[in-house]
């Protein structure tokens, strides 16, 4: 028995027992260079606050960026080959990270952000009961119809879908609350509903760093799966047209 005993105390290689990075495979493309556009607006009750002068940038390669213009309006240029997030700064307003994007050939056309205050990102997270951990993730979406406005709009979400995220939450991350629609003016997440409304929006809270796929189900619908990359602080917001979409049965 003296052997199997020194061979169980055998210290483990460093190497072998370190856990896993979450982020190794946030890398940029080295494919050919190509254009990124799309549009930043205001979330909240006005919506028509100019985010003139707001930086948008890819997460994965920051020195990659462009400049949001007056009419809300944005390109960048940027390496294709691999799957980015773009993120858009702009003091007054909170940092907002876009859906985990595969950027191909053609570039990308139709980059939507939807913008909130730090006040309005407080309500929103006060009224879904979450108290937003800095060391974690906030990630939000939009379910959604293909058929929608490109980038959402009052009213035009897929209800009654039940929304969930893989790999499966973990302890203390909250979610899904989801967004009641009470008018085209009053739209306030309600933890106690138990599917999307015609509003479409979902929380999830807390989200430890790592890559999370979100998943909608509703009996005769197929959603498409935006892939989110979580990271301290981050407040991740999957919008239209790159939000959970239903798919046309015909594509």
């Amino acid at each position: 028995m003296l052997p199997l005993l020194f061979a169980c105390a055998t210290p483990v290689d460093s190497a072998d027992s370190a856990p896993a990075d979450p982020t190794a495979d946030w890398l940029p493309g080295d494919g050919p260079t190509v254009t990124v556009a799309g549009h930043a607006f205001e979330f909240g009750p006005t919506s028509d606050v100019s985010l003139a002068g707001a930086e948008v940038s890819v997460l994965e390669a920051p020195e990659q960026r462009g400049t949001v213009a007056e009419d809300g309006s944005f390109t960048l240029e940027v390496a294709s080959g691999a799957a980015l997030s773009f993120v858009l700064e702009q003091p007054g307003f909170a940092t907002i990270q876009s859906a985990t994007i595969p950027i191909g050939a053609e570039g990308l056309s139709d980059l939507g952000f939807q913008v909130p205050t730090p006040e309005v990102a407080e309500l929103m997270a006060k009224a879904a009961d979450i108290e937003m951990d800095p060391e974690h993730c906030q990630l939000v979406t939009t379910v959604s119809s293909a058929a929608s406005p490109p980038y959402g709009g009052s009213g035009v979400g897929e209800p009654d879908a039940v929304v969930t995220v893989d790999p499966a939450l973990p302890d203390g991350a909250a979610g899904p609350v989801y967004f009641d629609y009470l008018s085209a003016s009053m739209i306030l997440p309600d933890p106690e509903l138990a599917a999307t409304t015609l509003d479409g929006g979902v929380i999830f809270g807390n989200l430890p760093t790592g890559t999370w796929t979100l998943h909608a189900e509703k009996p005769g619908v197929t959603f498409t799966a935006p892939v989110a990359r979580c990271h301290p602080g981050a407040l991740v917001n999957t919008a239209p047209p790159h939000g959970v979409e239903t798919v046309d049965a015909a594509g």
